[in-house]
């Protein structure tokens, strides 16, 4: 279906709609809450598709969904807040960045699985030494390595997204 969609097919298209807008609806609208906006941002994820449908190197055309909605609904979000927070106090643009910035990874992080955050948290938020994490949790040195490697691993491919947008 993907390589009859990347040839232009209509019919290829409209199966891939059928197929997975209702799915990414639901999605939408937990996140939004509502209706009209979760529809347009589906439908901004299937234009989307369309017009990248021959350069776009998809290899889970889920996956590759369900990352374009999450994306479409951030990319809504930061916009919603940025203009509410002009509105609400008069700040440099780059003070703004910074706040949503901040928020953006906060969120990230509470993203992360429990154990995996956690170890973070204690490690970059409170300065802890994988020892002393370690300890705290009851697990080896070599696991909050990994817990650490893995968090920042998964972040920087959330938040890759989150600086293009500034950028």
């Amino acid at each position: 279906m993907l390589e009859e969609l990347r040839t232009g097919s209509a019919k290829a298209f409209t199966e891939i709609y059928q197929r997975y807008w209702q799915r990414l609806y639901v999605v939408a609208y937990k996140k939004t809450g509502s209706r009209q906006a979760a529809e347009d941002i589906v439908h901004e994820v299937f234009i989307s598709l369309w017009k990248n449908r021959r350069q776009s190197e998809i290899r889970s055309l889920y996956a590759y969904l369900s990352a374009a909605t999450r994306y479409t609904i951030f990319r809504e979000v930061s916009l919603a807040s940025r203009k509410t927070l002009l509105q609400i106090e008069p700040a440099d643009e780059a003070s703004i960045d910074f706040r949503f910035l901040s928020q953006m990874i906060a969120e990230e992080i509470n993203h992360l699985p429990t154990r995996c955050r956690l170890v973070f948290q204690f490690s970059r938020q409170e300065g802890l030494s994988n020892r002393e994490i370690a300890q705290r949790l009851s697990i080896s040195e070599k696991a909050v390595e990994k817990h650490i490697t893995s968090a920042l691993g998964k972040l920087r491919v959330q938040l890759r997204h989150i600086l293009h947008f500034f950028l």
